[in-house]
Order: C-alpha cells, then structure tokens, then sequence
C-alpha cells in the first residue's frame, strides 16, 4: 500500500509540476485564466483567436486578435487550415464554451500547443484587462 501510495504521489507531483508553457505532446488544449492569458499575450507567444461572431467582435476585443467565427463551420476550417500548427495559439470566446469547441477541434487537426482562456472575453472585462473597438 505504501509504495502505490509513493507512486500517486510521485505522478500528481510530477504531472502539476511542468508549467503549461513546457509541455510537449498535447492531447487536449490547455485551459489558462486572464492573468496566465495575459501573460503569454503580453509577451508575444501565442497566435490570439477569437471565435466569436464578428457582431460581437465588433463590440469589442483583446487588441492583436484575428477573428475566424467557430459557429460558420466552413469559414473556420478554411480559416484554421492558413494557420501554422507549430505556433502556440490560445482562443477566447464570450464565456468559453465556443472557444473549448474550437480548442479541442484544434487539438484534434494537429495543433501543438493550444490555451483556451477560461471564462472568455466577459472574465477578461471583469479583471479589468483593455478591450479594442474599431
């Protein structure tokens, strides 16, 4: 009992203890708060997409977003397949079910590293981080 104890624990630490920034293979997206989202965005690591509709969109957004609307289908595919599936790209919607959708399809077609910022663009207002309107 004692040593499949040590092995529980040895997989929980070791599992919690790679950033998301430092895993390899990835077989889901990788779900990251406003401060982490930020963070990555801030520094220039992620390709930022946003899948609402562009009637939203146009109500606001994080600045450097491109927008490739998840609920037309046949526009985010085609939108998706100009994307370079090396680069590192995190998605946000207005709550966060879309963008989980559009995360998971990502990680299904071959991306490698893919966030999903949980509670989308209304966690984003709530902290206070600064929208863009055109």
């Amino acid at each position: 009992f004692a040593l499949l104890y040590s092995l529980i624990l040895l997989f929980i630490f070791q599992s919690c203890s790679v950033p998301a920034q430092e895993q390899e293979a990835q077989s889901f997206p990788i779900e990251v708060g406003v401060s982490e989202a930020s963070q990555l965005i801030a520094q220039g690591d992620v390709l930022l997409l946003d899948v609402r509709t562009p009637r939203e969109v146009n109500q606001g957004y994080i600045e450097g977003a491109r927008n490739i609307d998840v609920t037309s289908r046949d526009d985010f595919k085609a939108g998706v397949d100009q994307l370079d599936k090396s680069e590192p790209v995190m998605v946000y919607c207005k709550v966060g079910g879309r963008s989980h959708q559009a995360a998971v399809y990502l990680v299904e077609n071959g991306f490698t590293r893919v966030y999903d910022m949980k509670g989308g663009i209304l966690a984003w207002e709530k902290a206070g981080k600064p929208l863009k309107k055109d």
